[in-house]
């Protein structure tokens, strides 16, 4: 594991400078391609989100921070959706495994340039108990609460696997944004209702033209929650 102090570099290259407060870490694993999670490695920036949620929400009481994930791999806080970190997975194969490089970034107490999770907890004092986060202990959560998750889906136990994916499933459309949310599909130029997530974590839609369920894969597409538009990504 790597963890940063600053960070230029991210997403097709994307450039920016991250100031000090900010959680950035990555994590290299191996994933054996015939487990359950290695047939869908496409779900690891998934799980990376909703163990970033699961370190937020310390107890029942952090649920007012109101931390969701924007698909597929973004965290947004807060009743107007601030984006408070994401998630960048890449992966190659050698065999009969992948190698993994997850990397997460998530705003713990710069309060520039957006929003850091420190400041959302004291916005919430005057009726909360809530206490500050430092950044080894929220990295410290994040990853145990990832490992819990790729053991889970890794195990050799196929029934055991399947019943947590579903888990997994379950937690995920329960702490994102976008269930049964009206967003429009540029390419179509159509307006459509989300309706879940697929085995593989590509999003489902259901077309208001014909009622057809049809899917959206990561990497062709990105979304613009605030204009509530899908994009196809340039290739």
């Amino acid at each position: 594991m790597f963890i940063y102090r600053y960070l230029f570099t991210g997403r097709g290259d994307n450039q920016w400078t991250s100031p000090l407060g900010c959680a950035m870490f990555n994590v290299y694993f191996d994933i054996n391609l015939q487990s359950l999670l290695g047939q869908r490695l496409s779900l690891l920036q998934l799980l990376a989100s909703a163990a970033v949620v699961q370190a937020i929400e310390r107890t029942s009481d952090y649920k007012v921070l109101n931390a969701q994930i924007k698909w597929p791999n973004d965290i947004f806080i807060g009743n107007d959706f601030a984006k408070l970190g994401g998630i960048l997975a890449t992966s190659s194969i050698c065999g009969n495994y992948a190698s993994i490089n997850l990397g997460i970034g998530v705003n713990i107490s710069n309060i520039q340039p957006s929003v850091c999770l420190n400041n959302a907890i004291d916005q919430q004092q005057s009726t909360s108990n809530l206490t500050h986060f430092t950044i080894e202990e929220f990295i410290g959560r994040t990853i145990g609460f990832f490992q819990k998750w790729t053991s889970q889906l890794t195990q050799s136990d196929s029934v055991k696997a399947t019943a947590a994916i579903h888990d997994f499933y379950q937690f995920y459309e329960s702490h994102w944004m976008h269930q049964n949310k009206e967003v429009f599909v540029d390419k179509w130029q159509e307006t459509v209702i989300i309706v879940g997530i697929d085995d593989y974590g590509f999003l489902k839609v259901r077309k208001s033209s014909n009622g057809e369920i049809v899917t959206l894969h990561t990497d062709a597409h990105s979304f613009d929650v605030r204009q509530s538009i899908i994009r196809e990504k340039a290739m």
